[in-house]
């Protein structure tokens, strides 16, 4: 019996042996399937999430220096990116990011989980309208200081 790919919406028969079958054996609509599912992963597992990150932060360690080698190699790469830039910038264009924060541009899963102890060392990106992620970052560090203390301190 056929069915209408979820993606494309070609007409397939599915397999026999995949109850369900809801997308075509066409590798951009497998391709599709797969990101959705991924997408979907990310949002209900915590534990998916967390390993997805983990992963991505171990292959940047062993990759140091991949992604500016691949920009400078690819010229076309870093024209399409500055002109999905500037659709981004026009899009929050206008919006006070000192009090919108869901506008800002930052890195995914910066914060996995939400800390109690607020004591250490962070990393202080300066706000304002033209907030791009890894523009001027700064090391702080901050101590918990109890209400115990008098003022001044």
């Amino acid at each position: 019996m056929e069915r209408g790919c979820e993606h494309c919406g070609k007409k397939f028969i599915p397999l026999s042996n995949i109850p369900g079958q809801r997308y075509c054996s066409c590798r951009q609509c497998q391709n599709a399937r797969r990101k959705k599912w991924r997408k979907q992963k990310l949002a209900i597992d915590q534990d998916y999430k967390n390993n997805q990150a983990d992963a991505q932060r171990r292959w940047c360690e062993k990759n140091k220096g991949y992604w500016g080698r691949y920009r400078a190699s690819h010229p076309e790469y870093v024209e399409r990116n500055r002109q999905f830039q500037r659709v981004r910038n026009q899009r929050r264009k206008g919006v006070n990011e000192a009090s919108d924060t869901s506008t800002m541009i930052a890195k995914r899963y910066a914060l996995s989980q939400v800390k109690t102890d607020i004591s250490g060392y962070y990393k202080l990106v300066p706000a304002g309208p033209q907030m791009i992620a890894k523009s001027d970052v700064l090391l702080v560090k901050l101590d918990f200081i109890s209400t115990g203390y008098p003022h001044g301190l």
